[in-house]
């Protein structure tokens, strides 16, 4: 997996209400905002948190969703995550990642989906 970036939480609340950090990888590179959605909805495939960037003007502009997440399996199990998507018409295909804590800060990594085979 590779680190894609760092977020650190932005308020006294739930660590994972609102994460602020940078992305960056060959292609992109924003400050994002990670926050919890003010009104979850009961729908459990709804996101849990959205993400923002700022656009060139300074404006504040949704570019993906995040999912909260719990760990299955291995030492962290019952730890939670959050699975990431973001997009933009910009951008030739989504750009999905996760992110866990470590300690006070949260690392954003990234891993290639591997092929099932058949």
């Amino acid at each position: 997996m590779a680190n894609i970036g760092t977020l650190k939480p932005a308020g006294p609340n739930d660590f994972w209400s609102d994460l602020r950090g940078d992305i960056r990888t060959l292609n992109f590179k924003a400050s994002v905002m990670i926050t919890a959605t003010p009104n979850p909805s009961a729908n459990p495939d709804a996101p849990t948190h959205r993400v923002q960037v700022r656009d060139a003007d300074g404006d504040m502009m949704e570019v993906g969703s995040g999912w909260k997440r719990e760990i299955t399996r291995g030492p962290n199990m019952g730890d939670s995550f959050l699975s990431v998507t973001l997009d933009d018409p910009s951008f030739p295909h989504p750009l999905n990642f996760a992110v866990f804590r470590d300690g006070e800060v949260a690392n954003a990594t990234w891993r290639r989906r591997q092929e099932q085979s058949a």
